[in-house]
């Protein structure tokens, strides 16, 4: 299976290769940042007796997962599972 993601990237110019992570990276940061922000204003309206420090910690917290998974999807061999597939073969 993965000879065959490899012979699909291999068939893109790599301009379209880092256009399409770079477009998946903006996009998880969107999308992630945005659900922080609306758990975060949900939490500070429901719990926290709408105190402002929820919607900035969850709208960072999303914005952390969203950059870690771009760091790893331009730089696959931070991730340690990764890692331990290559020690394997």
């Amino acid at each position: 299976m993965s000879a065959k993601s490899n012979n699909k990237e291999a068939s893109f110019p790599s301009e379209e290769i880092l256009s399409r992570k770079w477009d998946e990276c903006i996009s998880n940061v969107i999308v992630k940042s945005g659900i922080g922000l609306s758990v975060g204003i949900v939490a500070s309206a429901l719990i926290f007796k709408k105190r402002s420090w929820p919607i900035s910690v969850s709208t960072g917290l999303g914005l952390g997962y969203a950059l870690s998974q771009c760091e790893r999807n331009f730089n696959p061999t931070l991730v340690p599972v990764a890692k331990k597939a290559q020690e394997k073969k």
